[in-house]
């Protein structure tokens, strides 16, 4: 089912188990080779055994039937025909060792396992002979007299391997069970971390700015994690503030020509007013609400633009009748004041004009609400593009607002600089605020 699928389950869940199966295939081999090991020093030594008493019986002084009919204890023998007949057999044989069929194939001596009949030696010794079955392990010699059969018995042998494999079986679980509980306690630790961070994560929020997630101290990769992410959360935490001051601005912005509209037309309601009176702030309205189109086109851009450049439109523009143009739109709102275009000889850049015409639109308009004085446009020529520039008698913006907070149509001064590998600087020149637009053209940035 799909809810069984180990890609659901628990994170914690999936290491113990892999930490388990890892186990699992390790005890299990281990356990293989440490049975193999032991089956192997015991077959060793039994063999070992069996062959120093057939060396022993070959090197008896006098006759070999003798030796082997006075063999007794654990180590059993016989004496052989080369047609299987028995001539000598040790106390506790209670048959033949090997068959003619068994001795045809041993006829050049080895090593073979029979279960043949033998006489229990405690019970033969209290006169009481008991025949029982054992496997024992043979060694077939080549003699004069025919064949040397020497063999013990492989019961204690197979009884300790028995011993073994139930101690493995046995402890093998238990092992198992500990190494599962052990990796999902280890697990649990290693994790421990990520569930603060998680835990800390679900903390944050945008009342909460500047918090980070802990950083854990080993230099290992949840430590790098966090670093990531704590630079993640730092990037949106600067988003969220720029998010905010773009709000703050775009209400302070927006706020100004909202009151000014409500005050014309509540100043036309107090009263009856003549045509010409009603035409007067029809046309103040009128204004305000121009200016709140173009405070709306800036936000668009500026929301639109994001943390990315604004996307630009390369073609040739003529700067000088650019900014003719922009001066003749706001002479009438620039009243008494004056305001002269300046231009000593053409300039041309390629750029994206509409851009550029919001951008000189923005800091004429700073400029007539917010400075002081005759207002000039400067446009010059500089290596690599030009240069775009309002002054004005005013006292300028604050240091300390700028260039971090020179409010909204400044700041869609500064985005459109960007989009054209400008930049966007105040000055003071002889007395007079500069504001400078930098651009350049797109082949050369």
């Amino acid at each position: 089912m799909r809810g069984w699928s180990p890609a659901r389950w628990p994170l914690r869940t999936r290491v113990a188990l892999a930490f388990l199966a890892a186990t699992v295939i390790a005890v299990t081999g281990l356990g293989l080779l440490v049975q193999l090991r032991v089956s192997d020093a015991l077959e060793d030594r039994l063999r070992d055994s069996v062959g120093a008493e057939a060396d022993r019986l070959e090197a008896e002084d006098g006759d070999l039937v003798e030796a082997v009919s006075a063999l007794g204890g654990e180590v059993h023998a016989q004496v052989l025909t080369a047609g299987g007949d028995v001539e000598a057999s040790s106390e506790l044989v209670a048959g033949p060792l090997l068959d003619a069929a068994e001795l045809r194939a041993s006829a050049r001596g080895g090593w073979l396992v029979k279960t043949v009949t033998v006489f229990d030696d405690d019970a033969a010794a209290a006169g009481r002979p008991d025949p029982e079955r054992e496997r024992l392990l043979l060694l077939v010699k080549p003699v004069e007299e025919g064949f040397l059969v020497v063999g013990t018995s492989r019961q204690d042998a197979d009884e300790a391997l028995t011993t073994l494999r139930n101690q493995l079986l046995i402890a093998g679980p238990i092992a198992l069970a500990l190494a599962g509980g052990l990796g999902y306690l280890v697990a649990g630790v290693g994790l421990r971390p990520i569930e603060r961070m998680r835990s800390h994560a679900a903390t944050i929020s945008a009342r909460s700015a500047g918090e980070r997630l802990p950083v854990p101290e080993a230099e290992d990769e949840l430590r790098r994690l966090a670093l990531t992410l704590n630079a993640m959360i730092g990037r949106l935490d600067d988003g969220l503030q720029r998010e905010r001051r773009f709000v703050a601005d775009a209400s302070h912005d927006l706020r100004t020509p909202l009151a000014l509209m409500l005050t014309e037309i509540e100043l036309a309601l107090a009263r009856p007013r003549t045509p010409e009176e009603l035409r007067v702030a029809l046309s103040s309205v009128e204004e305000e609400v121009r200016r709140l189109i173009a405070l709306a086109e800036d936000l668009l851009e500026r929301a639109g633009s994001g943390a990315l450049s604004l996307p630009i439109e390369s073609r040739p523009v003529d700067l000088v009748a650019l900014a003719g143009r922009v001066v003749e739109r706001f002479r009438a709102a620039a009243g008494s004041r004056g305001l002269e275009l300046v231009a000593p000889r053409p300039v041309e850049i390629h750029g994206d004009a509409t851009r550029l015409d919001r951008a000189l639109s923005n800091l004429v308009d700073n400029a007539i609400r917010h400075g002081a004085g005759d207002i000039e446009v400067v446009v010059g020529a500089v290596p690599g593009g030009a240069v775009l520039a309002v002054t004005d008698e005013g006292d300028g913006l604050p240091d300390h607002t700028w260039p971090q907070d020179p409010g909204l149509g400044l700041t869609i001064v500064r985005e459109i600089a960007r989009a054209h590998g400008g930049t966007i600087d105040l000055d003071r020149v002889d007395g007079r605020t500069c504001v400078r637009l930098l651009v350049a053209s797109p082949q050369d940035h």
